[in-house]
């Protein structure tokens, strides 16, 4: 290694930027995005963070991480995603998490499981109430213990809704009239947090909308991320996101874009978004934690016989399949609720 390779590896701010890139788990955009550092700006590895399958105490870290390394950078490029924007998030969230004493402020828990990756396969078991998060640890802990052995976990895990109960239902739209959370977290089986949203705050009777898609949507809570991907038109995804979606999955790449082909539960082929996580059978209904992007790497054995049509499509007909399904995509309920991952 010569001096000044050697000068730019051991630079703090390039050894954070590595271990975020680290943290995605698709092989060929870890080591495309690993080889073309240029191409990510401050905001994408805020959003890598954020989008992480990672304990949420260890995104602050990192997150702290990356306010310092950018601290001694002549770069300033975090254009909507300032860390340290995310690191006052996540301490409001988890600061009132400690806060639940059991009297006015109440955790319920649900455990979501996925028994396969059929459309609709989404199991809610609770929720049960609990007085503090210790509690709600120590619960969870007994509950895996107990049913480990007896079933697979690895599509399984926790919805941790957080209420206070001096709060005024009639403000609490779309509810009507019944308490909605202030805040909810997502939990491995371990009871480990991942993903965090809060109520935004507003008048009574406006929509109090969980923070998706808006400034902290792509990193603390919903799918969507976008990042330069090595993918091609013509390459097959397998995408697993358990425990956050039924899985594995498999999709064409469409575009450079990565709008994609996918097979239905009826054998038909439909048209969606790999990065806006529409890329599998039940996308609609199902609240995503996870970006497929993290997950997906090329497939290059035979497909699974449900989904073996899409290693038969031929490259010059990709265009002709996107057009014909455009109008005949999944649709997404008017509410999608995404407390109780059912439609109304």
């Amino acid at each position: 290694m010569s001096e000044s390779t050697r000068g730019y590896a051991d630079n703090p701010e390039t050894i954070v930027h590595e271990e975020i890139i680290n943290l995605i788990e698709s092989p060929e955009l870890r080591e495309h995005l690993l080889h073309n550092p240029q191409l990510l700006s401050g905001d994408h590895y805020t959003q890598i963070i954020g989008g992480a399958s990672i304990e949420i105490n260890r995104k602050r870290e990192m997150l702290s991480r990356l306010v310092a390394a950018e601290r001694g950078s002549s770069n300033e490029t975090f254009d909507w995603y300032g860390p340290e924007i995310c690191i006052d998030y996540i301490d409001d969230c988890l600061n009132a998490l400690k806060a639940v004493d059991g009297n006015r402020k109440v955790l319920l828990i649900s455990e979501i499981s996925f028994v396969d990756n059929e459309v609709g396969s989404a199991i809610t078991h609770g929720p049960f109430p609990v007085a503090s998060w210790q509690a709600a640890l120590t619960a969870m802990k007994a509950y895996a213990d107990k049913w480990s052995g007896m079933t697979d976990l690895s599509s399984s895990s926790w919805m941790v809704e957080l209420f206070n109960l001096a709060n005024d239902p009639s403000c609490s739209y779309p509810y009507d009239g019944f308490l909605q959370p202030d805040y909810t977290y997502y939990a491995n089986t371990s009871g480990e947090i991942q993903y965090i949203c809060r109520e935004e705050e507003g008048e009574c009777g406006e929509a109090l909308d969980c923070i998706v898609g808006e400034i902290f949507g792509p990193w603390f809570k919903g799918a969507y991320i976008g990042l330069p991907t090595p993918y091609k038109k013509g390459d097959i995804l397998e995408i697993d996101c358990r425990p956050w979606a039924p899985g594995p999955c498999y999709c064409l790449v469409a575009n450079s874009k990565l709008d994609c082909l996918y097979p239905d539960g009826d054998g038909q082929i439909r048209c969606g978004s790999i990065p806006y996580g529409s890329c599998f059978a039940g996308w609609a209904h199902t609240n995503l934690m996870l970006s497929p992007v993290f997950k997906a790497k090329k497939v290059t054995q035979p497909l699974p016989e449900e989904c073996a049509a899409l290693q038969e499509i031929k490259l010059d007909r990709i265009d002709d399949l996107l057009e014909e399904c455009a109008g005949n995509k999944e649709k997404e309920p008017g509410w999608l609720d995404i407390y109780r991952h059912r439609a109304r």
